[in-house]
């Protein structure tokens, strides 16, 4: 078997293979690149209020919350980026719960479960097949194999350095199943940079310990350190969350806080995430630790000082989701995650029909004797 054949082989048999699985996943992504927008058009009660004057206090957000739900504990307060965004808290992972406050009144909004709400859905299937760790695995191996048909469909489709454009052609006039193949061509060659970009990122996220490690060894930084640790004071209480975030806004005064990660053990710190301008991250990637009892800093980690590993890994996210260029490369994003299914449409149809032609020339063949029957009548 030659190379071209054994390409040939490998590329048709992992797409047919795996076609659902990447179709699937390119278009749960594009619906999910304007997943904020999208979910509040759905849901403008819960995350749309009328702007105020004054934001309620950090610390009576979470006291209406110990109030409402005492047998939940707050994980992470999401604050809103706009004027009429809102509060969202995620309760503990036992219920997974999320909570919406109006930030103007302090008011319980509503709350609801992720899986419940159709871009909470699209979300768990996207990224776990609704399975869990197993999903996530699968998903994780469904992008490698995206990588792979991609390179092996540009071996297939590579028609050397001076008819590169001639592989770009698609003959429109031509008969379907010409246009089917060149449609499944083009598009693939076309896509194959951003799809790949895609795959990889992906997959960085689902098995990002190696990855991280990998990051770190080849730029030679140093890896993530655990994070520090509160001073325990027997008899004190924590601080009140707005004296902790008052804090870190001091030390970090250029950047916007985006979430609050709350402790859960009475040695854990309170660890805010902000956002500078420059940051490509929607969410940012700059932290603060701070002894939850008496506000001290603990540690920064200032995104635009990070190291050259933490810097590419920081990119990631942005990249997956197609934040590196505002509107732009989001509708980008959107249309490179319909190709996956275009590609497997097209593919599977000439699959089946060279399939198809081999059962018939099979059928039509005639016998060919041989042995005792040779030159029998």
């Amino acid at each position: 078997m030659t190379i071209r054949k054994l390409t040939l082989a490998l590329h048709r048999y992992m797409g047919v293979c795996a076609g659902v699985l990447v179709a699937l996943s390119g278009l749960t992504g594009s619906l999910l690149v304007f997943r904020d927008e999208l979910d509040a058009f759905l849901h403008p009660e819960l995350l749309r209020v009328m702007p105020g004057d004054r934001l309620v206090p950090l610390q009576a957000v979470m006291e209406t919350l110990r109030q409402t739900y005492p047998h939940d504990r707050p994980l992470y307060l999401r604050l809103p980026r706009t004027a009429n965004g809102v509060y969202e808290v995620w309760m503990n992972a036992e219920t997974g719960r999320r909570v919406y406050i109006d930030p103007y009144t302090g008011a319980i909004l509503g709350a609801r479960l992720p899986i419940h709400t159709p871009m909470g859905f699209l979300l768990l299937l996207h990224t776990q097949l609704l399975s869990g760790e197993v999903g996530e695995i699968v998903i994780g191996l469904g992008a490698l194999l995206l990588i792979s048909l991609s390179v092996t469909g540009l071996v297939l489709w590579w028609p050397g350095r001076k008819k590169l454009l001639h592989g770009l052609r698609i003959k429109w006039r031509a008969g379907w199943k010409r246009l089917n193949y060149d449609v499944h061509k083009v598009v693939g060659i076309l896509a194959m940079g951003c799809l790949i970009l895609t795959a990889a990122t992906g997959a960085s996220m689902v098995f990002h310990g190696s990855f991280e490690r990998t990051i770190h060894w080849l730029a030679a930084t140093p890896p993530s350190l655990p994070l520090p640790v509160s001073t325990v004071h027997r008899g004190t209480a924590p601080l009140a969350l707005d004296l902790i975030v008052r804090n870190a806004n001091r030390a970090l005064p250029g950047a916007e806080t985006t979430w609050i990660s709350l402790p859960l053990t009475p040695e854990a710190p309170v660890l805010v995430r902000k956002k500078f301008p420059q940051e490509i991250h929607p969410n940012g990637r700059t932290f603060i630790a701070l002894d939850q009892y008496s506000g001290a800093i603990l540690r920064v980690e200032n995104a635009l000082e990070a190291p050259l590993g933490t810097r590419i890994l920081n990119l990631r996210y942005p990249m997956h989701i197609g934040r590196l260029g505002g509107l732009a490369t989001r509708v980008v994003q959107v249309l490179v995650g319909l190709t996956p299914t275009v590609l497997f449409v097209t593919g599977l149809f000439i699959w089946w029909r060279k399939r198809r032609t081999k059962q018939r020339s099979r059928l039509t063949r005639p016998p060919t004797y041989t042995g005792a029957l040779a030159g029998k009548p």
